[in-house]
């Protein structure tokens, strides 16, 4: 198969030794931050200046998708967050936070250069539902109605709608070779093109590049993504994903209601933390071993879900929650005026992915032996060396800002009566997008 051929190097015999010999880091990182915008075919997340080779091919900006296999991706989705979330919880004392879809969507760009079990491994581990024909568009189809949906327009009550800001960029060694289909797959469902930087002779500048472009689309939240040798002159690919979220409640909090109370940790100690309070009318259900209240942002397409499971009973609560358990919670919400409180946080947390996907059955992409990348390159020398994810949320009486990386790194050798509630124990909270349900952001506060 043709090659596009990205040349830069000095000589065919140095570029064939570093190849044959070399080890070749290759990375990739994805970046989800709640507050935010959408992914634009027209701009897709491009730094100015530098050279770029791009797909001839455009962004498809009307795919055509069914409304079931929009619904499968959504489910796979759901179905991968509910079955990563308790294995997050590493230290059950420490809060958990992560983006399900930023980790789905970074492994729907690695996806289609697998092939073989490497690809069925992905599949399951992520719980893609759908073979890459129909995959890749219902991604991009899910992408631009979330954008649809959060333009971050100021209605009249001077309140802004979400902003969803989802840019896709890839950065290539100048002179490595990508297939052209696996370009054309990259700009056709996710707008992105690939751009030139010198990891070979210049590894640190190349990093602060992608650093610099990472802060720039995630407000600065998510800033020294690539640490300080994550790239090397191996380096061949770091492919990124950004979304920068932020969004104001449908109905805000007054800061004059803020009041210290007492919060019960998950170890049965208690803190005197910040609540926020009002009284309102929310969707509200009450379920077998928990209560749920939906939190609508400005425009009610989007909201977060905050499901307090009954004290004591955390632990076996999260570890019993299933998407079947979870849709029974979101069929039963019902308007309900709730004297309500729940306090103020922000917290940062980094979670590594490698073992839980391991488990989930990724196995031959992390075997250099077994992967199969060679629908990136034409070759089977790369292997994913690991995957890293972090994720920032910050919840006050304005609303809501989070922000999220993901990184891949692969390698190669070369209205009834009022209810009080008040959320004073541990509780976990999504941020989801009403219509479809897909889950952008998931965690638990266990103690504050």
């Amino acid at each position: 198969m043709e090659k596009i051929d990205l040349k830069i190097e000095k000589g065919k015999t140095t570029m064939r030794y570093i190849l044959r010999v070399g080890i070749r880091l290759f990375v990739f990182f994805f970046i989800c931050m709640a507050a935010s915008c959408s992914s634009d075919s027209g701009n897709s997340g491009q730094t100015s200046g530098g050279n770029i080779a791009q797909s001839a091919l455009a962004r498809n900006t009307n795919p055509q998708v069914s409304d079931a296999d929009l619904a499968v991706v959504v489910a796979g989705n759901t179905e991968f967050a509910l079955k990563v979330f308790p294995l997050l919880d590493t230290t059950p004392s420490n809060n958990t936070f992560f983006s399900p879809y930023s980790i789905t969507q970074a492994f729907a760009l690695l996806a289609p250069g697998a092939r073989g079990t490497t690809l069925s491994g992905i599949e399951q581990a992520l719980s893609f539902p759908l073979p890459q024909d129909r995959l890749n568009p219902a991604f991009n189809k899910l992408d631009l109605l979330l954008a649809a949906k959060t333009p971050g327009t100021v209605l009249e009550s001077g309140l802004q709608t979400p902003k969803l800001n989802n840019a896709n960029a890839v950065w290539g060694q100048q002179g490595f070779s990508i297939l052209p289909a696996y370009l054309d797959t990259l700009a056709v469902n996710y707008g992105a093109g690939l751009h030139l930087v010198d990891f070979m002779n210049a590894p640190e500048d190349s990093r602060r590049t992608i650093n610099t472009w990472v802060e720039g689309q995630t407000n600065n939240r998510i800033q020294d993504l690539i640490p300080q040798g994550g790239v090397s002159p191996a380096t061949r690919l770091v492919l990124t994903n950004a979304i920068w979220f932020k969004a104001n409640w449908a109905s805000q909090f007054l800061q004059i209601n803020t009041a210290n109370g007492p919060f019960t940790n998950r170890d049965g100690s208690s803190s005197s933390v910040l609540f926020m309070h009002q009284t309102f009318t929310v969707p509200y259900a009450r379920v077998d071993g928990g209560q749920a209240v939906d939190l609508p942002y400005a425009g009610d397409n989007l909201s977060m879900l905050v499901i307090m499971p009954e004290p004591g009973s955390f632990d076996a609560f999260s570890s019993a929650l299933t998407p079947t358990v979870l849709g029974d919670i979101t069929n039963h919400l019902a308007p309900q005026a709730v004297d309500f409180s729940m306090p103020k946080f922000t917290f940062t947390r980094p979670s590594s992915l490698r073992p839980i996907l391991e488990s989930f059955g990724m196995t031959d992409a992390f075997d250099p032996a077994r992967a199969d990348f060679s629908g990136i390159d034409g070759n089977r020398d790369i292997s994913v060396g690991g995957v890293f994810h972090q994720a920032f949320v910050s919840v006050d009486e304005e609303g809501t800002e989070a922000a999220a990386a993901t990184a891949i790194i692969g390698t190669t050798a070369i209205l009834s009566p009022h209810l009080t509630l008040a959320i004073d124990h541990p509780f976990i909270f999504l941020i989801r997008d009403r219509q479809t349900g897909v889950i952008l952001f998931m965690g638990k506060v266990a103690s504050l």
